[in-house]
């Protein structure tokens, strides 16, 4: 009696061991694509997937092939296939005629980052958005294609902490950013929960998995700062006309510094060794033959300042207009 209740104990603690193993050992990544987990730290990793052709083919006699080509021996609507390393493949299935019904993608994901760069300022995926409408831009850098492969973005998802989410991301033409639209955000509430963004990059048929975490307020980026010349002495700050309005809600602060530069094209704003001041002003006084470099930041927030604009009065071109002027009024 005792051996059967030991033995009955070890069965179901296998089987409670197998029913907890198999779930974490591929999932869903979206219809069609399934995710096996490599754990790179064995030398050989092998994970039996079970397919399906579609429920509606249950009982026909459906074919499989592998990657468009390689036929397998297993048939019928649901299969088993093995998944060794990182060899995953694109399954299809197909009725006595040869005609397609359906397919499914198997990717191996790993823990190694080599599909896009990480960089020191920005890390692997950067984010920002240049106003508080609810949308933002998220960029990356692609690594060495592995095998001669061009990576691209296999699925994006983004929500909020815990609410339902209503947040819709497409990727953008170059295939180097996404843009997304928090349908749900409210500018004038407080920013409860931050936005997890993961998205999914795959080469051949390997995934890497990268997320990031922010509050809309975190990545606010204004764009640059209008500068409008006044007279040699003063000139007046305008507000970006991408940014939120209205301006008392939204107010910016401004940082400027004035820099010696021949040529306009020349002037470096970002020069660390200027002296720079924090300003709330919308006109400011200048020094003639100085460059005026200004940007702006959201003013409750410590977020990105926006990129420098730069001013400088052509005293020459006045005095020109002047000597014109002058010679005018003689011959008049």
């Amino acid at each position: 009696m005792f051996f059967l209740l030991f033995e009955s104990l070890l069965f179901l603690q296998f089987f409670a061991v197998g029913a907890i193993k198999i779930p974490e050992s591929y999932w869903t990544l979206k219809p069609n694509v399934l995710v096996v987990d490599v754990d790179t730290d064995k030398d050989v990793n092998m994970v039996e997937v079970p397919l399906i052709c579609g429920e509606a083919y249950e009982g026909e006699n459906v074919t499989w092939t592998k990657n468009q080509g390689e036929g397998l021996e297993a048939k019928g609507n649901k299969i088993t296939v093995t998944i060794e390393g990182w060899k995953g493949g694109n399954y299809s299935c197909f009725n006595t005629e040869g005609s397609y019904l359906n397919h499914s993608l198997v990717l191996a994901q790993w823990t190694f980052r080599k599909i896009i760069k990480n960089t020191p300022d920005k890390g692997y995926i950067h984010c920002s958005t240049n106003n508080y409408g609810g949308s933002f831009q998220c960029s990356w850098t692609w690594g060495a294609n592995r095998d001669g492969r061009v990576a691209v973005v296999a699925h994006i998802k983004a929500t909020r902490s815990h609410s339902e989410s209503n947040i819709n991301c497409h990727l953008d033409s170059s295939g180097q950013s996404i843009t997304c639209l928090d349908q749900d955000y409210c500018p004038y509430a407080e920013e409860v929960e931050r936005i997890n963004l993961t998205i999914y990059f795959r080469s051949n048929f390997v995934v890497e998995t990268y997320s990031t975490k922010f509050y809309i307020m975190d990545i606010v980026k204004p764009d640059m700062v209008v500068i409008n010349g006044i007279n040699q002495t003063s000139v007046e700050l305008g507000y970006p006309q991408s940014w939120s309005t209205p301006a008392s809600y939204f107010p910016l602060t401004f940082q400027v510094k004035e820099i010696r530069c021949r040529k306009r094209n020349k002037c470096d704003c970002s020069n660390p060794n200027s002296q720079e001041e924090i300003v709330k002003s919308h006109q400011l006084p200048v020094t003639k033959g100085m460059t005026v470099c200004v940007r702006a930041r959201d003013e409750f927030c410590n977020s990105s300042w926006s990129e420098w604009s730069q001013h400088k009065c052509n005293t020459r071109k006045n005095r020109r207009q002047r000597n014109r002027k002058n010679k005018l009024n003689k011959i008049f």
